[in-house]
């Protein structure tokens, strides 16, 4: 029996298609244990540009909110 789960995923819109499509492409000789490590990776592969774009808005907040409260913005 196959169990699926809905999970969220913060994710670019554009991103989540491109892994989807990269998952929908897989061929179906591939066997479950290596279906499922695909998902994984692909998971992974979110993660890790999401952590970087979250670095990545940290690091502009500062000036961002310098330049709003002197009403630059």
């Amino acid at each position: 029996m196959i169990r699926i789960t809905t999970t969220t995923i913060n994710s670019p819109l554009d991103e989540q298609r491109r892994i989807v499509a990269y998952l929908d492409g897989l061929p179906p000789s591939l066997c479950f244990g290596d279906l499922r490590q695909a998902k994984v990776n692909a998971v992974r592969e979110v993660q890790s540009v999401s952590g970087d774009e979250l670095r990545r808005s940290r690091t502009l907040m500062p000036s961002v909110l310098d330049r709003a409260f002197k009403g630059e913005l």
